[in-house]
């Protein structure tokens, strides 16, 4: 008896696996496809929007302050490379240009093509410390440029939409368009996380949103991508959460796509924000769940999210070597060892004193979202009662785990020390998953009820 129950726990932890298989085969072929196909079209059907494109980031600079209030910046240095990157697409040979994702390719004016094998992408006849992708991207379109530099390591996920977007609108359009996408995927969120844990828990995750910059994302091509999907796969979590059978295989399908479309930028917000809804969810259903089941629940998401996140980025690297024998393998590895060195030589700040600044900045929004709850509190006092948890209760269910996830960023921040001493202009954002943790485990201290 023993070992037919073996074998039957066997098949099924098979069939599991075979199901993860197929599902991840399927959208290595859709990820392909879509990349294919916004790469048929001729790049002179881009190339008026692209100019004037341009001349806006020429005029910004490398970094363009949006807020000077907020101290926001964007990082018009890799928006600047996305869109050279999407002009240098050849539809003659569609395949090997999306795989290789050039920069400073033009097939009549482009001399020579060099694999990116150094620490970051720079730019030829340009030193690290001074490389202008803005200023590039200018020259590359005058005829001044005819070397290109591969960009194989990403998938660039983001260029078929970028292209289609470039037919019809600027850099500026794009940005409006952008813009009031965030405002009503953002208004819907809103309402299902309402509706769902009701308002103290959805002004939670709106008003952490918002004091970490939402808003201000939209302006950004790089990091747009990255919150879309967590925004998308978070509503589509609400919208199905009674039905979805199987948490981990939906976080597997959403950290691929994660890794499809990022610049390694935030990507953990596509975990950290499904598996707080997906806790709270649990937490609703069975209050009297015990802890060791929620941590279950974070181990597996985690070891999924993962998975899937690296075997999505380790297959193009395979692929793309197998194919061309360019060697990406290997200097895909070297970038892995140079992200987690503990400075970086463009800059003299060491990671301690970036997350210095990372923390007084949550902490600043921190007290003012409190503030705001507070206020909201006392103006429906007659709505609302406030019973006081102990810490000890708090502990023995969810407080544990939210606040696991809630210290993730800081993981991510120490291991990827290089990656984040360079790109604290956008890498803080990491940030709205300890403010909403942090959030949510005193909301669970000072649990508020409806009378």
């Amino acid at each position: 008896m023993e070992n037919i129950e073996l074998q039957k726990k066997g098949k099924i932890k098979l069939k599991k696996v075979v199901k993860y298989i197929i599902a991840f085969v399927i959208l290595f072929l859709v990820f392909n496809s879509l990349l294919l196909l916004g790469s048929l079209f001729p790049s002179s059907l881009i190339e008026k929007n692209v100019r004037e494109s341009s001349e806006t980031l020429l005029s910004e600079g490398n970094y363009y302050k949006i807020s000077k209030f907020f101290g926001t910046e964007n990082d018009n240095y890799t928006d600047a490379i996305m869109i050279n990157e999407a002009y240098s697409i050849d539809n003659t040979n569609p395949f090997y240009s999306y795989m290789s994702a050039r920069k400073n390719y033009k097939k009549d004016q482009t001399m020579q093509e060099l694999p990116d094998t150094k620490g970051e992408l720079i730019s030829l006849n340009s030193e690290e410390d001074d490389y202008e992708p803005v200023l590039e991207l200018s020259d590359f379109l005058d005829g001044d440029i005819n070397t290109s530099i591969t960009y194989a390591r990403y998938w660039h996920g983001y260029l078929p939409f970028l292209r289609v977007l470039l037919i019809f609108f600027n850099i500026l359009e794009i940005r409006h368009i952008i813009f009031v996408i965030f405002i009503l995927i953002f208004v819907y969120f809103m309402f299902l996380l309402r509706k769902q844990f009701g308002n103290i828990i959805a002004l939670i995750f709106g008003l952490s949103l918002v004091f970490e910059g939402y808003f201000f994302v939209s302006y950004s091509l790089e990091c747009a991508p990255i919150f879309l999907v967590m925004m998308i796969s978070s509503i589509v979590l609400l919208k199905r959460i009674d039905k979805i059978q199987n948490f981990y295989f939906y976080i597997f399908i959403v950290s691929c796509i994660t890794n499809f479309v990022d610049y390694l930028t935030v990507p953990l917000i596509t975990l950290a924000i499904p598996l707080y809804i997906f806790i709270l969810y649990k937490q609703q259903k069975n209050p009297e769940m015990d802890k060791k089941e929620y941590f279950k629940i974070l181990i597996k998401s985690v070891i999924v999210w993962g998975i899937g996140y690296a075997i999505t980025w380790l297959t193009k690297w395979i692929v793309y070597d197998v194919i061309y024998n360019q060697g990406l393998l290997k200097s895909a590895i070297n970038q892995v060892e140079y992200r987690t060195q503990k400075s970086n030589v463009r800059t003299d700040k060491n990671v301690w004193q970036i997350l210095t600044g990372f923390m007084i900045n949550t902490f600043f929004n921190f007290l003012v979202i409190i503030i705001i709850l507070y206020s909201l509190s006392l103006i429906g006092f007659n709505k609302y009662k406030i019973k006081i948890n102990s810490i000890s209760n708090v502990f023995k269910r969810t407080g544990l785990p939210i606040l696991i996830i809630a210290i993730m960023p800081f993981v991510w921040y120490i291991v990827l020390a290089n990656h984040t001493v360079l790109h604290g202009i956008f890498i803080y954002r990491h940030m709205l998953i300890f403010l909403i943790g942090v959030l949510l485990f005193i909301k669970n201290i000072f649990c508020v009820e409806i009378r």
